[in-house]
């Protein structure tokens, strides 16, 4: 499945087994928040992370992982270019991530998902697809 066009909540179904990292397994609750992520990420451009395409080298995009012990709470990371990282003085590629986590917090909480606070650059944690007392 492309993921740079189409139907958007249904390409976030198909990707959101594929962007959890290591293949770890996911609550309902958390099933839930992937799709809905992953159609957020699909609809600004943004490429999904993709086991299948990680196993051919192309570990780019946005992964999902479980938080541990909190059944109703998922990660959600960008993965750099592995290769292209390589090439780069480590302080910019933690400068990237950062930003792009950022990017990420910001763009979840601005569609209204309940993003845990945390420290800037930080994969967000999403907690809801709501947060409590915003209509």
């Amino acid at each position: 499945m492309d993921p740079r066009g189409g139907d958007h909540e249904r390409q976030a179904r198909y990707f959101a087994p594929l962007a959890v990292l290591d293949g770890a397994e996911l609550t309902e609750a958390q099933e839930q928040l992937a799709r809905a992520a992953l159609e957020v990420v699909l609809l600004i451009g943004l490429p999904p992370y993709n086991l299948e395409a990680a196993a051919d080298g192309e570990e780019t995009g946005v992964g999902l992982a479980p938080v541990p012990g909190r059944r109703h709470a998922l990660r959600v990371l960008w993965r750099q270019d592995v290769t292209a990282a390589l090439h780069l003085p480590a302080e910019l590629v933690h400068a990237q991530q950062a930003a792009m986590h950022q990017a990420l917090r910001t763009i979840l909480s601005a569609h209204r998902f309940w993003v845990e606070d945390g420290p800037a650059g930080e994969a967000p944690v999403v907690l809801g697809l709501t947060r409590p007392g915003v209509t």
